[in-house]
Parts: C-alpha cells; structure tokens; sequence
C-alpha cells in the first residue's frame, strides 16, 4: 500500500512538472507572437500596462507621419507711412518762408540784468583832466603806492585811456556839431597826408612780400573822400600787419594812432556834413551811433581805472589827510550826465 501512495505521488509531480513545462512554452509562444505583432514603439505601453487590461492591436503596415503645419501668427496691420508732398523748386521759392517758433527762455530769478548802454555821469573833458593829474600824481608815490597796488604802469594807461577819450569826444562833438563844408576840409588834410605816409612806407619795406604789393597796385590813387577814407583803413590794416617791417623807421605806433584818429574825426566830420545837407542815409546813422558808442566806451574805460586807482591811492594814505585829498574822485553827477561841453570841475569826493 504504502509503495502504491508513493508511485502515485510520483506520478502526480510529474504530471505537474509537465503542465507547468507546457504552460512556460505557451507563455513564450504567447511573448514571440506579441513581439512581432506589436511596433517597436508601442512596447514600452505594452510593457507598463496592466496585463488584464492589455489588448493587443491588430498588426497594419506603417504609415508615414507627416510633421502638423505650423501655426501661423496673425500679422500686424502696418503702421500707416507719413505721405511727402514734394513741392518744385520754383513753387519752393515763390513760397512764403515760414518762421519757426522761437523758444520760450525762461528768466531765472538769479540771472543778472542785461547790461545797458550807459551814457557818461560827468563831462568827458574834466574827467580825462583828472585823470592825467592823478596820473603824475601817481608817479610822485610810486614808492608809498607799492603795497597798494598801483604802480607806473597805471599811470600810462591813465594818459593813454585819456587820450582816447580826448578823441572820441572829439568825433562826436564833429558829428553833433554838423558843420558841414568847412570841417570836412579840415580834417580831410590830415587823412590824406597819413594816406601818403603809410602808402610809401608800405611800397618801401614790404617790398619782399608780393601779397601786400598787389594791394598796393589795387589801392592806387584817390579818387573821392569814400575811396579816402576805404583806402586809408586798409593801410592802417596792412601796416598792422607788417609791423616788423616797419620798426625803427618814422611810421611809429604814435604815428598810426594819430592818423587813425584822424581818420574818425574826417568820417565823422562827412557824416555830420550830409546830416546837416539832409541827405543822411542808413550808413550815416551807422556812422553816428559807431561814435556815440566808441565815445561812451572809451569814457567807461578811463572812469572805471580812474576811480580804482583813487580809491587805492585813499587807501595807501588813509593815515596822511593832506596827501590822502590828492586823490579824490571826481564826483559823479546826474545833472552834468547830458553835457557834451565844458562845464565846472566836479567837487572831488574825499
């Protein structure tokens, strides 16, 4: 009995043994037949899913896969062009020009005031008096005006400031005096013989430049008092420029202030000539007003350097009464600013 059990179970584990050799065949069957029917792509699903749930796709040739089209952006409508009317040129011209707009400056609180023209606070003549005395004055103190800043160099340019203001006056007084053929004669010899010098003093010593003998060929003779007056400012102008060829003879720098100066008082004397004959034109009222202008600048100038040298001559002497009255400003005074002429000295200002 007990050898009967056991073939049994012998047989019973090989039948088991068997069934499950069987199953393992079909199993790999199963795997080689989904290998070929399921593409290369779709294994990794195939692998993951769940196996109750797999269904295994019917097998059918591969389609080509076209790439999806693109999507297009929509465009933005176009800015719209600015349209350019060309206009012809002679449209162009006829055409008023149109001015454009000045800009609006704003004034700032701080800005300083314009500068305005200002007329002389006192007569021309008695201020170019004191000056030249202060002047010699000066020259008397150099020593004792060291330490106050003044020296002999301002004296010089007291004189020389003087000067000028003397001819600048001078000019005016032509012009407002507007006597007419007889001053003109007067100061047209003066011109004309200044003309001559610097003309042959030119042909003389600038002979080596051929720029300058050109002007000299064009220049010539003279032909009126406007070809006086054009002729005689281009010399001034080339002897400026040839001052080194000109040092050491008797066209010297006094020489050509001198005719310079007489060259305002001519100018001057013909614009007060036709102002008197009622013919003034725009370049005679140019004329006038260059004079007033050069007259007020030059009497600033002397006023100002005037009046500082004093004040620093009061400085230096601030101790000495007597020494310190010598270099009293002139007074400045409202009721002489208008007067062209001569007039009582200004009482100094201590």
């Amino acid at each position: 009995m007990t050898g009967v059990s056991v073939r049994a179970g012998v047989r019973v584990v090989r039948t088991t043994v068997r069934v499950v050799r069987t199953a393992v065949r079909v199993v790999r069957t199963a795997v080689r037949v989904v290998r070929t029917a399921v593409p290369m792509g779709d294994r990794a699903f195939c692998r993951n899913a769940s196996p109750i749930r797999v269904t295994l796709p019917v097998h059918r040739p591969s389609v080509r896969r076209e790439n999806p089209p693109k999507m297009v952006k929509p465009k933005k409508p176009a800015a719209r062009k600015a349209t350019v009317k060309f206009t012809s040129r002679k449209a162009a011209v006829e055409a008023p020009a149109v001015a454009a707009p000045a800009p609006v400056a704003e004034k700032r609180p701080d800005a300083p005031a314009a500068p305005v023209a200002r007329r002389p606070d006192a007569p021309p003549a008695l201020v170019a008096k004191h000056a030249r005395r202060l002047a010699s004055q000066v020259r008397v103190d150099a020593a004792a005006l060291a330490h106050a800043k003044v020296a002999a160099p301002d004296a010089h340019r007291l004189e020389t400031l003087a000067d000028a203001l003397d001819a600048a006056q001078e000019a005016w007084l032509v012009i407002q005096d507007a006597r007419a053929v007889g001053v003109v004669a007067a100061t047209r010899d003066p011109v004309r013989a200044g003309r001559d010098h610097v003309f042959a003093a030119l042909r003389t010593f600038a002979d080596a430049n051929p720029t300058t003998q050109s002007a000299l060929d064009d220049i010539g003779d003279v032909q009126g008092d406007d070809d006086l007056i054009s002729d005689t400012t281009r010399l001034l102008a080339l002897a400026k420029k040839h001052h080194h060829d000109l040092d050491g003879t008797d066209l010297t720098d006094a020489r050509l202030a001198t005719i310079r100066s007489a060259l305002g008082l001519f100018a001057a004397a013909r614009g007060g000539a036709q102002a008197a004959a009622g013919t003034t034109t725009q370049a005679e009222d140019e004329v006038t007003r260059s004079a007033r202008r050069a007259r007020n600048r030059a009497f600033w100038a002397l006023a100002d350097l005037d009046r500082q040298v004093a004040r620093r001559g009061q400085y230096a002497f601030r101790d000495d009464e007597a020494k310190r009255a010598r270099y009293a400003m002139y007074r400045r005074s409202a009721t002489t600013a208008a007067v062209e002429g001569a007039s009582p000295e200004p009482a100094p200002v201590k």
